[in-house]
Parts: structure tokens; C-alpha cells; sequence
């Protein structure tokens, strides 16, 4: 229930009885066009083979966290994708200070289930100026080698061979998509040279919808061979999306700004990249390919090359540890059953009620002493102690819960071993406090008795909105932020909000008459990062 939903329930009680229904009933439908097949049985062989790649870095204790993700296609069973270079290797793409200590793959299982980080890969070829790449798998997510993969792969197709209107089906991770695979369709609308690239394809352009996030996924066409790879948001020469503007968190900051991948609005033309152009990078990486692809599925015994990858930087496989040691430390909200984390992350949302750490260890021997401390503004949330018992290598997944909700703020998760600090990490709950702004919470409270009222809601419209307008019409458009009240009558805004302005305040509660005042809530340049309102009082009514 959105809190304009709300907010009519508690002002406006439903009357009984039922609604009549409206639209057209199921003789009415359009018709829509039909799924396309794949060659290999359907849509859901070639959504397995769509992959998400979480670029990871490294703090100063080691802990690890997202710092961008992308889309890739698994062209061969043996662990071979494809993707675009500004997501594999983007300071090859000239992009300033974007560098990850490893590239995490996780894997489509199902169509409504995030992918869960499984394997590390590294980049084994790449062309900055066609923004393409090829990454091979190098170990599962606990860092063991894995030599005998036998993943689902997209055949290839031949991009040569696309015609206008031919149908196509696109897939990829999205930001504001959502965390699970999407599937779009269209049809070819054009094609574009480039200056540069030998061919007269250049790009596909196509009116299939593609997203930020969606670089480097997966475009099939009717039969179910890869025929291009999602790249831009918009092909050829004076060719631009005809709206597009940032409208969801997709960097989970708490707020929408310039700095989120925008959503293209209206009409436009997306881009490509023929598959035929990645050939000489996927036979760089070591794959036979085909002249008769598009035809028949390729042999999965065909062999890759022996080329032997080279070692994921500060990760030497052969290297045998003598001291026990913690690293790779991951926040999610969700693990899978085997404790591999879904969406790793160190911005966690607000109202979470489980946060999960995993990390690597290797060379414990059981019966040594560890310990994991929580800690939450400098202040001690958990601390545990105990004996370890999970053997000598492997990956571990603790958690930290509270039914409620974890309280918004900075959260520090240390693990020791005899003793000493072993790993260290950082993480987020909630929106994080930006200086310029100020957090503002406060209490609803009867006004008769003091009790504190649950279940209420508290609006504060933007500056300069009129509040009886928004009484008048209730539009989304004209607030800032809201928040539900708790057990305790308490409330935080969930964003921000800049100082230096003054904002109109609605409260309502069921039973209360509401409190509405103009210009109620005014944050100076000098108030303070947290700010407390304290109690507002209502009247029965």
C-alpha cells in the first residue's frame, strides 16, 4: 500500500460492500505476439545462459563490496562470456579510477530468483573501441578451481544474416528492472556503420527495450542464436533516446539524482553489437567457432584451448597459507541454501530484517578461537565467541537480525582469529546522511494522554508546495517524504532533507483529527545530521 493509499484509508474509510470491476473482460484481451522459441527447447534455455557481473573491490581490511554490475551471455559450457569492455574492463574504456580486485558472476537459476554470486572470472580478451569482452571463469566462489564447468550455453548465431523486422529477444540485469532476469522483445529497425569498424553493421539498431545495467547481455533472434550484444542506449549518428531522466534508486543512495542510471521514458532506438564483430575475441579466448553458426548447436564437447588464465591479482590458487586468515568479506540481504550471497552489497535498504556476511577462510584448523563483532556507531550491537569447527578452507555466512527491522546507520563487522583482528568491513543500513542534508524524525503522541500512536503517517510536502492543494488533489508530486509510525510512535523520513528550507507537515492517524500546518517544519543551515522534532501531539476526534 502506497502512503497515499494510506492516507485516503485513514481520512476516508471505505464504505462496505463491493466495487464494480471495469476494462474489458477476457474476450476483450489483444492479442499478443507469440513467445519466440529458441533452438534448444525455449526462452528458459537461453535465460540460464544470462549472467550478472558484480564487479567487487577490496578495503583496507579486506572486506569487499559492489562497486558496479553488468550483463553477460555464457557462450561456451567450459565458463567463456561475453559482455562489453566498460563492464569487464572499463579503465581499458579510458573511464577514470573504475578498477575491482575480482569480477563475481552470478548465475540465472530462475526466472524469479536473483542470480547468487557462484564464480570469479577474469577478462581474457577485449577491444575498447567495439566495447566488447570476453571473461573465463577461474574458481567458484569459494576459491576453488573449477576445470571440468559444464554451464548452459547460447549457440551463436550470424548477425550477417538479420533482415529489418526480424524478431528479437533481449535479456539482461537491468538496474531498474529489478534484481531477477529480464526478458524485452523486438524487431530489427536498422543498422549503422561506424567509422572504423570493417563492416557495414556496425550496430543493430532495434526498438527493443534496453536498459542501463543491461550492457552486455544477451540479444537472440527468433531461433535462439546470439546474434548481438545490448551496448548503448542509443545507435547512430543524431539517434538519442527521445526522454530519459533518472526514476528509480538504482544506487540504492536513498535518493533519485543525476548519479542513477536513467530510464528511457518515450520512443527510441537502442543499440547493438553484431556478434559477428566479437568472433575474433571469442578465438582469442581459445573457441573454435563455427562458419556454419546459426545453423546447429555447437558440439558441448567441443574443447576451449589450454590456454592456462593468469591469477586473479592478490589471489594466488597454488600458493599454500600456513596462517589461518579471513577475506572476501560480502554483505547481502539473501544467501542461497549453499550460503552463496544474492546481490552483495554494502548499502543495505532501509526496514531489512536480516543481513548476511560471508566470507572465505583458509587454513583454520578446528578448536581455534574466533570471534564476530557487530558494531553500530561505534557501540557494540554482538559479540560473539566461540571455538571454530568448520574445517580448514571453505566460505561462512553469519547474520545479524532483528524482527522489527535493523535500525538505519553505519554498521563495522569484525572478525578475529585467536585474538586478533583478522577481517573488517563496512556497511550501510538505510539512506546515508549527506552533510548539506539533515535526517528528521520525531513521535506522534496522543495529545490527552501522551501514549504514543501507532500506525500513523507523516508527510512533509516539498518547499513551496501549497498544502492546500495537496489536501485538494493528493498527489505523490508534491511530497518530499513520509513515514509510517511504529509500536513506539516514532517516525525517520527516509530521505533527507535539505537544509535551508522550510517544508509543510501533514499528520494523520485513525481516530486523531490530522495536524496540517503550513511552512511547520523549518531546517536551518546549522541544524544537525540527526534531527529530532520530538513529540507531535493529536487531538481525538
Amino acid at each position: 500500500m502506497s502512503f497515499l493509499d494510506l492516507l485516503e484509508q485513514i481520512l476516508q474509510p471505505p464504505t462496505q460492500g463491493g466495487a464494480a470491476s471495469g476494462g474489458r473482460g477476457s474476450s476483450g484481451l489483444p492479442s499478443l505476439d507469440p513467445v519466440p522459441e529458441t533452438g534448444n527447447g525455449g526462452i528458459g534455455d537461453v535465460m540460464k545462459s544470462v549472467v550478472q557481473i558484480v564487479a567487487l573491490k577490496k578495503s583496507m581490511m579486506g572486506g569487499m563490496s559492489s562497486a558496479w554490475t553488468g550483463s553477460g551471455t555464457i557462450v561456451h559450457p567450459q565458463g567463456i562470456i561475453l559482455t562489453n569492455c566498460h563492464v569487464a574492463h572499463p579503465r581499458a574504456m579510458g573511464t577514470p579510477g573504475a578498477s575491482a580486485d575480482r569480477m563475481g558472476i552470478a548465475i540465472t537459476e530462475s526466472s524469479d530468483r536473483a542470480p547468487a554470486l557462484t564464480y570469479f572470472a577474469e577478462t581474457v580478451a577485449y577491444d575498447p573501441n567495439l566495447d566488447l569482452a570476453v571473461m573465463r571463469i577461474v574458481c567458484d566462489v569459494k576459491g576453488r578451481r573449477v576445470p571440468k564447468l559444464d554451464l548452459p550455453a547460447v549457440a551463436l548465431g550470424d548477425s550477417d544474416n538479420l533482415e529489418l523486422g526480424d524478431r528479437l529477444s533481449i535479456f539482461g540485469y537491468p538496474g531498474i528492472g529489478g534484481e531477477t532476469v529480464t526478458f524485452t522483445s523486438g524487431n530489427v529497425s536498422g543498422f549503422s556503420k561506424e567509422r572504423g569498424v570493417r563492416s557495414n553493421r556496425g550496430w543493430i539498431k532495434t526498438d527493443a527495450t534496453i536498459a542501463g545495467g543491461n550492457s552486455g547481455g544477451t540479444a537472440v533472434n527468433s531461433d535462439g542464436f546470439l546474434v548481438g550484444i545490448p551496448t548503448q542506449a542509443a545507435a547512430g549518428t543524431g539517434v538519442t533516446p527521445v526522454d530519459a531522466r533518472p526514476v528509480l534508486d538504482t544506487n540504492r543512495d536513498g535518493r533519485v539524482d543525476k548519479r542513477d542510471t536513467p530510464m528511457a521514458i518515450g520512443g527510441f532506438i537502442n543499440g547493438l553489437r553484431p556478434l559477428n564483430l566479437a568472433i575474433p575475441l571469442l578465438q582469442k579466448a581459445g573457441m573454435q567457432i563455427s562458419a556454419d553458426r546459426g545453423q546447429k548447436r555447437h558440439n558441448r564437447g567441443e574443447e576451449v584451448s589450454k590456454h592456462k588464465p593468469s591469477p586473479i591479482p592478490g589471489f594466488d590458487f597454488d600458493l599454500i597459507r600456513e596462517k589461518p586468515e579471513f577475506s572476501n568479506l560480502l554483505f547481502s540481504t539473501r544467501v542461497t541454501e549453499d550460503g552463496r550471497p544474492v546481490n552483495p552489497t554494502d548499502r543495505l535498504p532501509q526496514g531489512v530484517s536480516e543481513v548476511y556476511a560471508s566470507f572465505d577462510y583458509d587454513s583454520m584448523r578446528n578448536r581455534t578461537p574466533w570471534s564476530a563483532v557487530w558494531m553500530n556507531e561505534g557501540n557494540i550491537v554482538i559479540e560473539q565467541k566461540d571455538v571454530w569447527d568448520d574445517g580448514e578452507e571453505g566460505r561462512k555466512t553469519i547474520k545479524i537480525a532483528n524482527s522489527e527491522g535493523i535500525p538505519n546507520g553505519a554498521y563495522n563487522l569484525v572478525l578475529g582469529i585467536g585474538g586478533e583482528v583478522a577481517l573488517e568491513g563496512d556497511m550501510q543500513v538505510g539512506p546515508s546522511i549527506d552533510e548539506s542534508d539533515s535526517e528528521v524524525s520525531g513521535r506522534l503522541v496522543d495529545g490527552r494522554t501522551g501514549q504514543p500512536i501507532a500506525n500513523g503517517l507523516v508527510i512533509v510536502l516539498k518547499p513551496g508546495a501549497s498544502l492546500r492543494r495537496f489536501l485538494k488533489d493528493r498527489r505523490e508530486q508534491y511530497v518530499q517524504s513520509s513515514a509510517e509510525t511504529g509500536r513506539d510512535g516514532r517516525f525517520t523520513l527516509p530521505e533527507q532533507l535539505p537544509k535551508g528550507q522550510a517544508y509543510s507537515l501533514v499528520a494523520a492517524a485513525q481516530g486523531f483529527r490530522p495536524i496540517t500546518v503550513e511552512h511547520a517544519l523549518r531546517v536551518s543551515h546549522q541544524a544537525p545530521e540527526h534531527a529530532d522534532v520530538g513529540d507531535l501531539e493529536m487531538d481525538r476526534a
